[in-house]
């Protein structure tokens, strides 16, 4: 049918580290493909942050990573810290600030304040969050980063953009979304195209010993 499109979709075998740089040479494709300019990455340590920061250099698109407030995950040396915005990233956060990247850290709108009373308890934004995760974590935090980023001004509410995140570590998704602020979600914010997500996703955690999730954490640990 005329005016009908089509656009190549790459679905991994894997969720994941393993995924990254695949995803975000595919997002770059997408950003040339449809003139975007403008890219979200959901980025814990700076690691994934990084190498956008390499595959995307030359161009004119703006890199707006999204990070965790200071914490931290469990891994198969001992915990990882996370937050980009940490005394261990002080060199990382530099090096993107010093290339014009933007840092956005601020609260999950699908993990607020409520959900720690109980990380279980059906919470509005709970249910909104399991509801997204059965398309795969990544495919999730890439919706919520771009919400982020609106909310912190770094995209406008009803700009199309690309925005990639991942399972536990690394990258594995990348959407282009029509973003919203967090309070009109439901009104405006869309999924319009995808541009890379796993096949599978993990369903036990710790993530890292599920069998469909792959990468590299020794990294992590340097």
């Amino acid at each position: 049918m005329e005016g009908d499109i089509e656009r190549k979709i790459t679905y991994f075998r894997y969720c994941g580290e393993v995924n990254t740089e695949k995803v975000l040479h595919a997002a770059k494709l997408r950003c040339e493909e449809k003139g975007l300019n403008k890219v979200v990455i959901a980025s814990e340590t700076g690691r994934s942050a990084i190498k956008a920061l390499n595959i995307f250099k030359g161009t004119k698109i703006k890199l707006i990573v999204v990070t965790h407030y200071p914490a931290t995950t469990w891994g198969p040396k001992g915990d990882i810290p996370i937050g980009l915005k940490r005394k261990e990233y002080a060199k990382t956060l530099k090096k993107l600030e010093e290339n014009g990247v933007k840092i956005v850290q601020g609260t999950r709108p699908f993990a607020p304040p409520t959900r720690s009373i109980n990380w279980e308890f059906p919470t509005p934004e709970g249910i909104i969050d399991k509801t997204l995760e059965i398309f795969g974590a990544g495919t999730k935090i890439a919706i919520e980063a771009a919400v982020m980023a609106t909310d912190a001004g770094e995209v406008d509410a009803g700009e199309e953009i690309v925005s990639c995140a991942g399972t536990y570590k690394g990258l594995d998704a990348a959407l282009v979304v029509k973003t919203a602020y967090s309070g009109g979600f439901f009104k405006e914010f869309e999924v319009r195209e995808i541009i890379a997500k796993p096949i599978c996703r993990v369903k036990a955690l710790p993530e890292y010993k599920y069998e469909n999730w792959k990468g590299n954490l020794d990294q992590y640990y340097l």
